[in-house]
């Protein structure tokens, strides 16, 4: 059965809001609304895929934000496709049953009554797809979601859940950038780009590596995750330096920033067919906390053959150094 949200029909750009609530210290909401204000202007007349958490700090913060922000501009909601990651437990362990589902979803539209999209943050191994996906289901014959995602799942997954769930999945939600291309081995880009399902691709700048911010450990703030990351080890931040600085001499040559770059090499894939895979349409979701930051990710960039055979080049001759999550939360990388 086809859902009423078409993720094909919204703009190329979207928006990941983790990073107004999961930090240290929040922004401010002034800072965030400014933010999700330029994303809107921008895309428009597109719609605005919008990516946000349950979890993303505490007590519910990031569903605050976007509560707050639509009760203040209700005009905007109307442009903007509202998708939330939900059924997470404690210790961040995924928890896809049918009352995990059922209450992550409960305790969202309390905050989102008119949510487009749910999005189980992980699927688990403990947890048949049947039960998932049943439960998925259930929430939008009430009415309560109108569609939903799946996150690092694994092609397989995702060809299954398009095979037994009533409503099929809308988009797949998976990090994908110059230096996490997983989806193009797992099967998650193949399967994606046969079922038409686009690719929501999160982390797109590899949590700000590609845009050059990061050159030593102590460029990252204290108590940022990015401590506990493998790749953002101090030795491993200095190997991979050698390929970000490689594509910011690209990037200058091209008069563009190394952020732009980066997520024009993710749009070049979208509906085309690269050493053999077909990709779906690519909705790169970088977060971000300033207007400017939404001006520079946003700007209309896009690679020749040329320039995209180059970057290939140089990333098929240099090995991407360190985990990019944890061990406990790699067991949860697609299921």
């Amino acid at each position: 059965m086809s859902s009423s949200i078409d993720l094909s029909q919204v703009a190329a750009e979207g928006l990941g809001l983790m990073n107004f609530t999961w930090r240290p210290e929040p922004v401010s909401k002034e800072t965030a609304f400014g933010v999700m204000q330029e994303a809107i202007k921008i895309n428009l007349p597109k719609k605005t895929f919008f990516n946000g958490g349950e979890f993303y700090g505490a007590n519910n913060i990031n569903l605050e934000y976007i509560r707050d922000f639509f009760a203040q501009y209700p005009e905007l909601r109307q442009h903007v496709i509202v998708s939330i990651k939900g059924a997470i437990g404690a210790n961040l362990i995924p928890n896809p049953t049918t009352e995990g589902i059922a209450n992550s979803i409960d305790n969202i539209i309390k905050y989102i009554p008119d949510l487009d999209i749910f999005e189980p943050a992980r699927l688990s191994k403990q947890v048949p797809f049947e039960e998932t996906a049943a439960a998925l289901d259930s929430a939008i014959d009430a009415g309560k979601i109108k569609a939903y995602t799946l996150s690092e799942c694994s092609g397989d997954s995702l060809e299954q859940f398009a095979k037994i769930a009533k409503h099929k999945p809308v988009g797949a939600e998976v990090e994908f950038s110059l230096f996490t291309r997983e989806i193009a081995d797992n099967g998650v880009a193949k399967v994606a780009g046969e079922l038409d399902v686009p690719i929501i691709a999160y982390s797109p700048l590899s949590r700000g590596f590609l845009s050059g911010e990061i050159k030593t450990k102590s460029d990252i703030p204290e108590g940022d995750m990015r401590h506990h990351l493998g790749r953002f080890s101090e030795e491993n931040i200095k190997k991979n330096r050698v390929v970000v600085e490689e594509l910011a001499k690209i990037a200058e040559k091209r008069g563009v920033t190394s952020a732009q770059l980066a997520l024009a090499w993710l749009k070049y894939h979208s509906g085309k067919t690269i050493n053999g895979i077909k990709y779906p349409k690519i909705i790169p979701i970088p977060s971000s906390s300033s207007i400017g930051r939404v001006q520079e990710n946003f700007a209309k960039v896009t690679l020749s053959d040329e320039e995209f055979s180059t970057i290939q080049t140089l990333l098929d001759g240099n090995a991407v150094h360190g985990h990019r999550y944890t061990p406990q939360v790699d067991a949860f990388l697609s299921v």
